[in-house]
């Protein structure tokens, strides 16, 4: 899996820069400081780990390993490997440097700015609950602090379980939040298919996608969520309702059926230009619940 070469669902990246420097430890502030134990701040409150509140929680993660553990492999696979997406710079590993619980209730992806498999000059982590845990209809909600330096594209999203067998589009796709450095206050959501004619069809982020935060959504720790029912998608950000894609407004409803989810931090075309100061990058997720209604 994850092979030179391989076809993923094409998320937009913008702009291109020049060639990279050497590779750095240096940490991210922002994202640093809000991953800090005694400094968690968020404008949204901390649920009490994996609560129900009355909404038929189905399953979740809590990410309460210790610090250098690997994410539950109960619930998540770890994709590896060189060639995702539209012409990203990373390489995705298991190593803990790039994917690990850091022992505080956080997964932490690490983006790094070096040498990696398959020629790549970054390495990351991207994990899916592929064969392990679906959602089809409810509520999913995370609260993650998202890395915005240079080039880097976190990403919470969700595809069809039948992609293995139908390939992408056809899978359906639905992004629960999407951050890139040249917006880092915007919270950006999509959803993507296919049209009448089998082609590609989105909602874009142009269409309603984009919401401003008013603050670097590296800086504090929110929530992002998405409710999904039979007839519509309706996206939150810190519980405020930030989107809504109806049925009647895609031109091929894809989504009656099972879909996984995947975390992930790649870097787009703009990591090109990143300098010694942009890398290491760091998306920390406190949790991820899906519940059967919405809270």
């Amino acid at each position: 899996m994850g092979t030179t070469g391989r076809q993923e669902p094409r998320m937009p990246g913008s702009g291109a820069g020049g060639a990279g420097g050497a590779a750095t430890s240096t940490p991210q502030p922002a994202v640093e400081r809000a991953m800090t134990p005694s400094k968690s701040p968020s404008t949204s409150p901390a649920p009490v780990a994996g609560r129900d509140d009355g909404a038929g929680l189905l399953w979740s993660d809590e990410f309460g390993g210790a610090a250098g553990a690997a994410p539950d492999p109960g619930t998540w696979i770890t994709q590896t490997g060189f060639g995702w997406g539209d012409q990203e710079l990373q390489c995705y590993t298991r190593d803990p440097r790039n994917l690990a619980t850091d022992g505080h209730g956080n997964l932490v992806i690490t983006t790094r700015r070096e040498p990696s498999c398959d020629g790549a000059r970054f390495s990351s982590a991207r994990i899916e609950t592929l064969g392990k845990r679906t959602m089809r209809y409810g509520y999913l909600e995370t609260r993650a602090v998202l890395p915005t330096g240079r080039g880097a594209f976190p990403a919470v999203w969700l595809l069809g379980s039948d992609m293995p067998a139908v390939g992408w589009p056809a899978s359906g796709e639905l992004d629960v939040v999407e951050a890139v450095s040249t917006a880092p206050t915007t919270v950006h959501t999509n959803v993507h298919g296919v049209d009448t004619a089998g082609a590609h069809w989105q909602a874009t982020w142009g269409n309603g996608g984009m919401y401003d935060a008013g603050a670097d959504l590296a800086a504090a720790f929110h929530t992002y969520g998405l409710e999904w029912t039979p007839s519509a998608l309706r996206f939150y950000f810190d519980g405020r309702l930030i989107r809504t894609v109806t049925r009647e407004q895609v031109p091929v409803w894809l989504w009656d059926r099972e879909h996984y989810v995947i975390l992930n931090v790649a870097v787009n075309s703009q990591g090109a230009g990143a300098t010694a100061t942009d890398y290491p990058q760091r998306m920390g997720v406190d949790y991820l619940r899906v519940y059967a209604t919405k809270p």
